[in-house]
């Protein structure tokens, strides 16, 4: 599994917020997607092609959002506002990737993110190649006034290969569980750190867990409660990470007892 570099909220939103300035400003992305830019300018045909969409606030209240519709330049992926008035100082400012749903800042229907870059980008964050690895390795640690001065690259292949045996002993055996909320559309987001799945259950009205795969067990104890909106997808407070709240399976589990 490749490093996790985004936030909760970039993962599942895909939107990050920034701070104005009152001067020009250089804000940077760190999206796992690249920004694609065509135009600021909404009267452009080539505004069509931009993946995401601005938004500002001065209170970053829900409803209070509008979006951005003055000049601005993106340049790998940092977004530079260099044309007066530029953003007021503390306007709150969110970079919102476009969504099958249209994101939650727009006000307007004209001003939803309307696209499928979010969606795309799901799953992109599991896998490194073991040759981009050994690569990296190569680049950054072999070679004069480098911690190792020479080296073969079929010997660091072989010490990368070694390497993945013994994490198969101990780290790549860690489970986590989420329990989660079905919503009407009975698809949800896979979490950001999934790997693969180890076993899938249903809770009944007593709290007691009803195994899909594999068959046994008979209820869980989940490492994460997340917080969901309507359609599934967990939400996050104003650092990005995500909300929790209380298992219901725990309450049922407690409400049987006192039966």
């Amino acid at each position: 599994m490749a490093l996790i570099t985004e936030t909760n909220q970039q993962y599942y939103q895909g939107a990050q917020g920034f701070r104005g300035t009152g001067n020009a400003l250089t804000i940077t992305t760190t999206f796992d997607t690249d920004l694609v830019f065509g135009s600021f300018d909404q009267t452009n045909a080539n505004y069509a092609l931009n993946n995401f969409k601005i938004y500002t606030s001065t209170t970053g209240f829900p409803g209070s959002w509008s979006e951005y519709l003055l000049a601005y330049t993106v340049v790998n992926n940092q977004i530079t506002f260099n044309t007066a008035p530029f953003p007021a100082n503390n306007l709150f400012i969110v970079v919102q990737l476009k969504i099958l749903d249209g994101g939650q800042y727009a006000s307007t229907i004209a001003e939803e993110a309307i696209g499928d870059t979010v969606e795309e980008n799901y799953g992109t964050y599991q896998y490194v190649k073991l040759n981009d690895i050994i690569d990296n390795y190569m680049v950054g640690y072999v070679g004069d006034g480098k911690i190792i001065q020479t080296a073969k690259k079929s010997d660091v292949m072989f010490f990368a290969k070694r390497s993945l045996q013994e994490f198969s002993y101990d780290t790549l055996k860690s489970i986590k569980s989420q329990e989660l909320t079905i919503p009407e559309s009975l698809s949800l987001v896979i979490p950001q750190d999934y790997v693969n799945y180890v076993a899938l259950s249903w809770i009944d009205s007593h709290g007691v867990k009803r195994p899909i795969y594999p068959n046994n067990n008979l209820t869980i104890n989940p490492y994460e409660k997340l917080l969901q909106d309507d359609r599934g997808i967990p939400t996050q407070d104003n650092f990005g990470e995500d909300l929790e709240g209380t298992s219901l399976n725990s309450r049922k589990m407690e409400r049987n007892k006192c039966q």
